[in-house]
């Protein structure tokens, strides 16, 4: 199995963003089982960093809820970005649209 470089820790992991630090834990053993170079006979070494550097950012409390809080700040400033390429979310009214006669 080869790790993608771009994916979200969780996805990385295959957890859910609510998962438990025993669920964390075990889907990194299952993975590394999986990924480890010497395990899968010479694989893929960046991807078991990448999988290594999830779990070390997720099994730690205080690392897990400052990731947290860059993906949640990352996630709202795209929707923001995009809210904003969109135009304004009303129009403003013009004196050809008020006069209904």
């Amino acid at each position: 199995m080869a790790v993608a470089a771009g994916r979200m820790q969780y996805e990385l992991l295959g957890v859910c963003a609510g998962a438990t630090r025993g669920e964390i834990k075990a889907a990194y053993r299952r993975l590394a089982r999986e990924v480890h170079p010497d395990a899968a006979g010479g694989g893929d070494d960046e991807g078991f960093i990448r999988l290594h550097t999830a779990y070390a950012t997720l099994a730690d409390p205080d690392e897990r809820a400052c990731y947290d809080r860059d993906v949640a700040c990352r996630t709202t400033g795209m929707m923001m970005r995009r809210a904003a390429a969109a135009g304004p979310a009303f129009r403003w009214r013009t004196w050809e649209a008020d006069q209904c006669w």
